[in-house]
């Protein structure tokens, strides 16, 4: 038995999104009005010796009275799409694709890339010698192989300059064009190859089913932030960065654990291994420092997201963080350190990934648990980032910027800093020095707040969800005449373990930075009703 199926076609499409806001100052609710300002001089004069200024000892007002955006991008696409199954058991499918856009450079290397895939699918089980396996309902393996693309968002990148309004006072009239984002007109697709080997499975009356996969994808011309020649007057442009390869399996199971009478219980698994490298980068000029290093998220030969950092060498009698060099030395002056210092921590995305859910049903009544886990990344911990400048009220001025809020409240380790000779011997937070000018001399803080010693493990296991459901019964539904009555009750977001002892929750903190979200640790609990007629 032959089945073959063809679809050729073109496509064109074009999406133009346009919003626009205003903001007044000074308005009344009651009396929907608003006070005069004079934009025209608070926006490029300011006004001179304000209690917090923000531009030079003058405080500027904000252009934001008006703002409007207009974002336009158009596809042009030709795609072929075929399948051949023989027999029920052999199956093979293709596909091809042209795409052209205006996200792209002119150039005609940068245009006109192929997208395509081939695949096959052979059902095991349906052979002949197969049918005495009376155990196995289902089996099948698959193998494909493809090539995708990936264009960078609109408004990040063009063949022309885009350009941007701004206000300044050495302009006529006070206004003015930048050059927002500089044109590229080599910016390619960014084209990932995936080789995919699947095998499906159905066992025991189908009691227990799943998949597994292996797969290696190699990502090249990588979208990202370029670096450039500075002579151009740009620090970096949207570009292709470098390659990337990414190898792992998956597992997903599904199991029907007990099916008697009116109760039934499932459990959904699954999990996913990851390894990342980074196998070539595109840079402007070659990291040379430990400063450089610790801030760099993408290094060739590593994985992406990487984390590095310094090795902590505690305090001195004077309470400023020291290193240890890759030569044994321990330092604490400034700009010293070189590349090989700075210690490789790990990646701040899951090496492993998955969940399990169990789903029981008895009757009307619905319960599923949905658990959560990622585990072998890392992240940054939140620790003290105020060491210099002038205390006011428990907010922080930062005296070398001028005035200006640094940021709120101090953090909590600011109260475990280092503050006599000796104390060096139990704390590794730096001592405070008002004068920034002193600090910065003598020391760098950096030494202690991209130390190794505040890389934790990002390791965690966490409770997504909790649902009890009631449905009610049809002799209900009827007098209400109603489809369907649904009862729902939810708690979410419960932690079960976590590897870091700080009580950071991974999921609400940014890894590179440090810095914790507000929105962590929020459990919630809901109730909802759904109802069908």
């Amino acid at each position: 038995m032959h089945q073959l199926s063809l679809l050729v076609g073109q496509e064109a499409q074009e999406q133009r999104e346009t919003t626009n806001g205003s903001l007044v100052r000074g308005y009344n609710d009651l009396l929907q009005s608003f006070g005069a300002v004079d934009y025209a001089t608070l926006g490029v004069t300011g006004v001179t010796g304000p209690v917090m200024p923000n531009n030079a000892g003058r405080s500027i007002l904000t252009n934001d009275i008006f703002n409007q955006a207009d974002r336009q991008t158009r596809f042009t696409s030709y795609y072929a799409n075929t399948g051949y199954t023989f027999d029920r058991k052999y199956v093979l499918n293709g596909s091809f694709r042209v795409d052209q856009s205006n996200l792209f450079g002119l150039d005609k290397s940068a245009q006109n890339k192929p997208i395509w895939s081939v695949g096959g699918k052979w059902i095991l089980s349906s052979e002949r010698f197969m049918k005495d396996l009376m155990w196995l309902n289902h089996l099948a393996t698959r193998a494909t192989y493809g090539l995708t693309g990936n264009s960078p968002a609109p408004g990040t990148a063009a063949s022309y300059d885009i350009l941007a309004t701004q206000r300044s006072s050495f302009l006529p009239g006070g206004v003015g064009l930048r050059v927002a984002t500089p044109s590229n007109a080599k910016l390619t697709w960014e084209s990932t190859s995936t080789v995919n080997l699947g095998l499906d499975f159905a066992l025991l009356n189908n009691q227990i089913s799943g998949s597994v996969d292996v797969y290696r994808k190699k990502t090249d011309n990588l979208l990202g932030y370029l670096p450039t020649n500075t002579f151009t007057g740009y620090a970096s442009i949207v570009g292709n960065l470098g390659d990337l390869e990414n190898k792992g399996i998956e597992l997903s199971l599904n199991t029907l654990n007990i099916r008697k009478g009116d109760f039934k219980w499932n459990t959904i698994f699954n999990v996913a291994y990851n390894k990342n490298t980074i196998t070539k980068l595109n840079l402007g000029a070659p990291v040379t420092t430990g400063r450089d290093r610790v801030n760099q998220q993408y290094v060739a030969g590593y994985p992406a997201f990487a984390v590095f950092a310094y090795e902590y060498a505690g305090l001195d009698n004077m309470g400023d963080p020291q290193i240890k060099l890759a030569d044994g030395t321990v330092t604490k002056t400034p700009n010293v350190s070189k590349v090989n210092d700075a210690k490789y921590m790990g990646t701040y995305q899951p090496v492993w990934s998955g969940g399990v859910a169990n789903v029981f049903n008895y009757k009307s009544f619905s319960l599923s648990a949905n658990a959560v886990f990622n585990l072998g990344h890392v992240m940054r911990r939140d620790v003290n980032g105020f060491y210099y400048g002038r205390i006011l009220h428990g907010n922080i001025e930062n005296l070398s910027t001028g005035a200006g809020f640094k940021g709120g409240n101090l953090h909590a380790d600011f109260a475990a800093r280092w503050r006599q000779p000796g104390d060096e011997s139990h704390t590794n937070i730096p001592s405070y020095v008002a004068n920034p000018a002193i600090s910065t001399a003598r020391r760098d803080v950096t030494h202690y707040t991209r130390g190794d010693i505040n890389v934790v493990s990002a390791s965690f296991v966490k409770l997504r969800d909790i649902t009890l459901g009631y449905s009610l019964p049809a002799l209900l539904l009827d007098n209400l005449k109603a489809d369907q009555v649904t009862f729902r009750l939810q708690l979410s977001n419960v932690m079960l373990w976590k590897a870091n002892k700080d009580g950071i929750d991974p999921e609400f903190i940014s890894a590179t930075f440090g810095n914790r979200s507000m929105l962590a640790n929020q459990n919630a609990v809901s109730f909802g009703l759904n109802v069908k007629f």
